[in-house]
């Protein structure tokens, strides 16, 4: 009779604990699906605008601009820095 009671025991604190473990892990899990979904939503409206930005912004990239060799003027050449001298940019 002993062995009776004590599976009675371990089968309702299993039962108790079965519903405690689902009443919290089932809503987690709803949770964690929701955040999913939300972070899936929120990239599919990033790729749309950016799709739609790439090709409006494609015709203003796509004109060409033409400069006429003659036209441009020499630039002077830019002495080189001494090598051995080192520039001193963090302070």
């Amino acid at each position: 009779m002993k062995s009776f009671a004590r599976l009675t025991v371990v089968g309702l604190s299993g039962a108790v604990l079965f519903k405690l473990f689902t009443s919290i892990l089932i809503p987690m899990l709803g949770l964690f699906l929701g955040l999913i979904a939300l972070t899936v939503k929120i990239a599919l409206i990033a790729a749309v605008v950016f799709f739609l930005y790439s090709i409006l912004t494609k015709k203003s990239r796509d004109i060409e601009v033409e400069i006429d060799v003659d036209e441009v003027q020499d630039v002077e050449e830019v002495p080189e820095a001494d090598v051995d001298d080192p520039v001193d940019e963090g302070a």
